[in-house]
């Protein structure tokens, strides 16, 4: 039995793992359960797989849109856990773009983007919740 903790309650028993999600376009359906700010990247956890932003995300709801880090992209990057995901593009070298139908994430891919050498990471998971990283992502 799984159980996840998310912004919008207690503990939810036996909420499914993701697996056999092997790029990003396979999280529709999925919700995402943790937004996690490390040093100067941004995680997202989708219940097992994850993707870290290592560019500044944006975050569109609405007219409104914020990048990250200004002021109030923390807050709004949060109103995103437990949302679940409508769909996902993937364009190489311009940005991933994950719409969760009232908002929109965007990381960037493009290299005036860039704060290095690389700009983002996903990492499918199996059903015990551990990452398959020999199908890890990296743009």
């Amino acid at each position: 039995m799984t159980s996840t903790l998310t912004a919008r309650g207690p503990w939810r028993k036996n909420k499914r793992m993701a697996c056999d999600i092997d790029d990003p376009t396979g999280l529709v359906g999925e919700e995402l359960n943790i937004v996690a700010f490390v040093m100067d990247y941004v995680e997202f956890h989708f219940n097992g797989p994850k993707l870290t932003a290592l560019t500044d995300p944006h975050i569109q709801i609405g007219l409104q849109t914020w990048i990250f880090p200004e002021p109030g992209s923390r807050d709004a990057l949060c109103t995103l856990i437990g949302r679940t995901v409508q769909a996902v593009s993937i364009k190489p070298n311009e940005h991933i773009i994950i719409d969760f139908s009232e908002a929109i994430l965007t990381v960037p891919l493009d290299e005036d983007s860039l704060h290095g050498p690389e700009a983002a990471h996903f990492f499918p998971a199996e059903r015990d919740g551990s990452h398959r990283l020999k199908r890890m992502m990296i743009w």
